[in-house]
């Protein structure tokens, strides 16, 4: 059994809320699909921007149903730092930790995600379920 990760904006914290039961895609959320593939945000970021990890906030839970899924939220300061990242330095990141194609989509969609989230003062959320 694995566990599904998504990464997803959401106007609010009760919008992000309705994700809780199917995930984003459910409530019709704007989101990437992160299964597999990604489960700490934050750490991909500090090796993206050559920042340290403590220098981001920390996620902040925003809901649990106690048994197998759960919504996250990403500290703004993370959100900030990857909506930065510039097409060159994902190019070379994903050069240098030998990503494959469908690793650098990924990465380039949940960056874009970032950015919307930014331009539209969102908050960018995680939702995990096993």
């Amino acid at each position: 059994m694995g566990v599904l990760v998504d990464y997803f904006t959401a106007d609010s914290d009760q919008s992000a809320r309705l994700a809780l039961a199917g995930g984003p895609a459910a409530v019709n959320l704007p989101y990437v699909d992160c299964k597999g593939w990604l489960d700490e945000l934050d750490t991909l970021v500090a090796e993206l921007t050559g920042r340290d990890l403590s220098e981001f906030g920390d996620s902040e839970t925003v809901v649990d149903d106690g048994e197998s899924a759960g919504v996250d939220r990403a500290a703004p300061e993370t959100v900030a730092a990857l909506a930065a990242v510039n097409d060159s330095r994902l190019r070379g990141y994903a050069e240098d930790e030998l990503l494959d194609e469908f690793e650098v989509e990924r990465m380039t969609a949940l960056r874009d995600l970032a950015r919307e989230a930014v331009r539209l003062n969102q908050g960018l959320y995680r939702w995990t379920c096993v």
